[in-house]
């Protein structure tokens, strides 16, 4: 037991692919369908089925002594009934086990067109109603996928009721017997002037040459820019050869190399003779072998007396998918408690399908994104963009060529893309900064000079001025003054 995917529903849970599973349990007593059957359960496929049956097997224990711990895939049923797929199957058998009103022998009789089984992974509502009378309804979330009877011919094989008449296995069809209903005309004969081997296309005479086709213009030509690779080995490689590209003087005019006159279609085109086909006067219709009465006919008004009592219900299937989830099966005469139970079931649907459907919404707005490109990936486009450009503004030769690699390598990942573009701005800045910030402390304190300078010449001296401090001054002054050449210093000295 397991709750179901979303909810707190316990159920009966295939947990392991690839393995025979069976569980059985006794109903209270056995069940008489011929008074009326409804069979209903939930089952969920949580993680899909690709090979395996979901279905239930109503158990005759009329048939068979039966206890839960001897099930087998040859315990006799009444009913098999519920979604199965594999391969080529996907359908929702209704499988009735029926014993000849005749013979006695057991034959089982399947609907002939079963519905095709829910494909997600849902919890879905399988429902069969038969009443006494024989009408069948196949439900599906409560919706009828199937409305008929036992009694309708077709409706299952092979029917509840044989036919009065069969073929006759003896019967064979005369050697003389002509069952086509056209041949070809005897008398026709094919015309003198029918020429088959007269071809569908001709070339067009009225056709010339368009002014300025170059004859003599190849339509590919070397590639002018390609340069041979600096590794190249002759000795191991052979001999380089520029790889080929159109023609470019060949996009300039009509067209480039031999001209050939086009085709049109042959007005004296006919083809292969074939005579005239006519109505066959010997024919004599379809063949069928004679009729004869069926010696296995009988009329059986209520066939569902002789598919046994139900006394247990089965999980008894061969499955290669995992997460199956069984619940709420129901055995009962009429739909009342199936109306039931829907009213329940309904609720948890709609929950699950709600989140379903936000869930594979979510993968579709991820995979969209997925495919739309990035902010970053836009702008790493954008950036490689330019710096091919530069590359390719290089002169040709192998500095272009490394120039074309390194740009190649960045632009396979974001993160070196950026990291490069980064590093030139760091590079820059620091360029500018050097060149445009580097006098700024000279000339701090230069002014920082001059405006000592000023102070001196316009403070006048305080008595309690330290001689000391004077002497400072005066250094200070020496030093600030520049250094002069020889001659100057000696027309100083004489002033």
């Amino acid at each position: 037991m397991t709750a179901a995917k979303h909810t707190e529903d316990q159920g009966l849970f295939v947990d392991t692919e690839a393995r025979h599973y069976g569980v059985s349990s006794l109903l209270k007593e056995p069940f008489d369908p011929s008074q009326g059957l409804v069979v209903q359960y939930e089952a969920a496929l949580q993680e899909g089925l690709e090979c395996g049956g979901a279905y239930l097997k109503f158990l005759n224990t009329d048939e068979k002594a039966f206890t839960p711990d001897t099930l087998d895939g040859d315990s006799p049923y009444t009913l098999m009934f519920g979604p199965d797929r594999c391969g080529g199957t996907d359908k929702v058998h209704v499988i009735f086990r029926h014993a000849s009103l005749k013979t006695g022998a057991i034959e089982e009789k399947h609907l002939a067109d079963p519905p095709r089984m829910p494909g997600d992974k849902l919890p879905h509502l399988y429902g069969l109603e038969v009443t006494p009378a024989g009408d069948l309804t196949v439900k599906i979330d409560g919706e009828a996928v199937f409305e008929g009877s036992l009694f309708d011919d077709g409706a299952f094989d092979p029917p509840f009721v044989p036919p009065k008449e069969i073929d006759d296995p003896t019967d064979e069809k005369p050697a003389d017997w002509v069952d086509e209903p056209m041949i070809e005309d005897p008398d026709a004969k094919k015309p003198d002037d029918w020429d088959e081997d007269a071809p569908s296309m001709i070339p067009d005479m009225d056709a010339t040459k368009p002014e300025g086709w170059l004859d003599d213009e190849p339509l590919t030509v070397d590639d002018p820019d390609a340069t041979q690779p600096e590794d190249w080995d002759e000795d191991e490689d052979g001999t380089w050869e520029a790889p080929m590209i159109d023609n470019p003087k060949c996009s300039e005019a009509p067209g480039c190399g031999e001209w050939e006159r086009p085709t049109k279609y042959n007005p004296d085109y006919k083809g292969n003779w074939y005579p005239p086909r006519i109505d066959n006067p010997d024919y004599k219709g379809l063949w069928e072998p004679r009729k004869i009465p069926n010696p296995e006919h009988y009329v059986d008004d209520a066939p569902l007396t002789r598919v046994g009592k139900i006394g247990a219900v089965a999980l008894e299937v061969w499955t290669m998918s995992k997460g199956l989830v069984v619940d709420n099966v129901l055995v009962a005469k009429d739909g009342v408690a199936a109306g039931e139970l829907e009213q329940v079931w309904r609720p948890k649907f709609d929950f699950l399908k709600k989140i379903a459907d936000e869930e594979e919404k979510t993968k579709f707005d991820d995979e969209a994104a997925m495919d739309t490109p990035s902010f970053f990936s836009r702008a790493k486009d954008t950036v490689a963009d330019v710096l091919f450009a530069a590359a390719g503004a290089l002169p040709e030769g192998a500095a272009r060529d490394r120039a074309n690699a390194f740009v190649t390598s960045l632009a396979e990942s974001a993160v070196s893309m950026f990291s490069f573009v980064a590093l030139v701005v760091l590079l820059v800045l620091l360029a500018v900064s050097s060149l445009f910030g580097g006098d700024d402390a000279p000339a701090e304190k230069e002014k920082a000079k001059k405006a000592a300078g000023k102070k001196k010449k316009t403070d006048a001296p305080e008595p309690d001025d330290e001689p000391e401090e004077e002497a400072e001054e005066e250094e200070e002054e020496e030093e600030e003054e520049p250094v002069k050449s020889p001659s100057t210093r000696r027309r100083a000295a004489r002033k």
